[in-house]
């Protein structure tokens, strides 16, 4: 199969219609100029760069609407976009640059001096500059995008036919598991992903969706960014996001017209806790969605009250992502399924032995399908480890119920043994957050003589809130089988978390070590 340029399609149809706005600096760019800018980009690449098809971009830069501009200059131009971690210091990127060599560099506004760091380390054909601010200190030989673009002739380059198999851009998984693994993201998997997710959620050229997640992370570009495009809608891209402009976009009073977001539930926990939640107005919301992790039940409720029916889905950044969206319907009606699975996507639920179980039995999801990445770069072993007689491996426990839908019980990893029973942590966090004065918690296993493992409870109350730790438990053993009741409760300021919003357990087993 091969993919053709939807941008430049749409910029033909509807070249007027306004496809990006730029939250921070308050820019719209239509089709007609977003073509022509991606178009420029692309030129830059092949004629003033001279990059032969397939080098690497490396983008290091809040999200804007340039970064749209350089996606798809890279699609035109034949080049890999590498997302990078902007929150990341320069020795956690030298070994992704490392791994993926690329030939330029693109550094944002606040980012040079990190930039100048790993262009000292890495050899570049050049460097760019996104920044705003004319006093920043730019080191000599680099470009600034603005020029690089006005140095080109401007005619429209097309992108042509693209196998569906062939890399458009790189995202490094955020490293939970050990060192971050570039997984590839194919020209096929974009289209596949745009495809179901329009089925899944009715996206047309009418809707806006407000962008919050970063870049470099698959919901950023993916859900539902690239899809909104596809359909020829309009995107609007925060910087990154903050609760009080999120509230002010999303509200109905405010004439932004959003009808679509996406983001991860601590986004949702955040907006929820903000002091302008309960006065705003969302009824404009036509679609809400989650994933990456569990959503609580009481925050799902909490948004159920003003209206708006957070739909939780599943994916992954190997799969595009968009393997599960759950209709409305349903997530009213069943509150926590993730749903089927959408368009292409085919999924399975299986034991240790890779037999499939039966309804209501936990196991392992796999997945397979065209959305599925074709594996890491160039780590061969850690592909084929993932990916098995053609069906990727998640790491995720799910069961399906009696009609077909889907639950994500926790990672296989945050699961431990304590008296010979599964103790899943999203169960237990479940809980924790129906207390009210509860902000954040997250369970994790420590070593326990007689146990094997107990449950040690990390919670973050709420400003002002009055919490002890036998308060907590009291609730625990009145919802929860003793042996799933945390032995231990221990309240912190703050839980560390990735950029895009998951709890990083690794990291609170390595602060609170058995």
């Amino acid at each position: 199969m091969y993919v053709i340029d939807w941008l430049h399609k749409n910029a033909q149809h509807h070249p007027d219609k306004v496809a990006l706005v730029d939250v921070e600096s308050g820019r719209s760019v239509t089709y007609r100029q977003f073509d022509e800018r991606a178009s420029r980009f692309a030129e830059y690449l092949t004629d003033g760069l001279r990059l032969a098809p397939g080098a690497r971009v490396a983008v290091l830069a809040h999200n804007s609407s340039d970064y749209f501009e350089m996606l798809y200059g890279c699609a035109k131009a034949g080049m890999i976009l590498v997302c990078l971690n902007w929150r990341a210091p320069a020795a956690e990127l030298l070994p992704i640059l490392r791994d993926c060599a690329p030939d330029l560099l693109v550094a944002g506004d606040g980012m040079l001096g990190v930039a100048a760091q790993l262009a000292r380390e890495i050899p570049l054909r050049a460097v760019l500059h996104l920044a705003d601010d004319e006093a920043a200190d730019v080191p000599g030989g680099w470009t600034e995008y603005e020029a690089a673009l006005a140095s080109a002739s401007g005619r429209i380059v097309e992108m042509p036919c693209r196998d569906e198999h062939e890399v458009w851009h790189l995202l490094y998984t955020s490293g939970t598991t050990g060192r971050p693994k570039g997984v590839k993201q194919t020209y096929g998997m974009v289209y596949f992903n745009a495809v179901n997710a329009m089925l899944a959620n009715k996206i047309t050229r009418d809707d806006v969706f407000l962008n919050v997640l970063p870049f470099f992370h698959t919901g950023g570009l993916n859900l539902y960014a690239n899809p909104v495009l596809h359909a020829g809608g309009t995107v609007h891209i925060m910087r990154q996001f903050d609760a009080a402009a999120t509230l002010d976009r999303l509200d109905a009073r405010h004439g932004a017209g959003i009808t679509m977001f996406f983001a991860v539930p601590s986004v949702y926990l955040f907006l929820s806790q903000h002091p302008g939640f309960a006065a705003a107005d969302l009824s404009g919301l036509r679609s809400a969605a989650a994933g990456g992790s569990p959503v609580p039940q009481p925050l799902l409720e909490a948004y159920l009250a003003k209206g708006v029916t957070i739909c939780f889905g599943f994916g992954m950044t190997e799969t595009g992502p968009t393997v599960f969206v759950c209709e409305e319907q349903t997530a009213r009606r069943k509150i926590g399924t993730i749903g089927k699975p959408v368009g292409s996507m085919l999924t399975r639920v299986v034991d240790a032995d890779g037999r499939d179980v039966r309804p209501g039995e936990r196991g392992e999801l796999l997945i397979k399908g065209p959305g599925v990445t074709p594996g890491y770069w160039n780590l061969p072993e850690a592909t084929a480890a993932a990916i098995r007689d053609g069906w990727l491996h998640s790491g995720d426990i799910a069961y399906m119920d009696d009609e077909g839908d889907y639950y994500i019980v926790d990672r296989a990893k945050d699961m431990f043994i304590s008296g010979g029973e599964n103790v899943y942590p999203a169960e237990v966090e479940n809980v924790l957050f129906q207390l009210p004065q509860v902000a954040e918690a997250a369970v994790i296993g420590t070593a326990d003589a007689r146990w094997g493992e107990v449950g040690l409870a990390l919670v973050v109350r709420k400003p002002g809130a009055s919490l002890d730790e036998p308060a907590v438990l009291a609730h625990c053993r009145a919802r929860l089988a003793a042996f799933k009741v945390p032995r231990h409760v221990r309240f912190v300021d703050a839980l560390p978390r990735t950029p895009s919003g998951k709890v990083e357990k690794h990291k609170l087993r390595g602060l609170y070590p058995s």
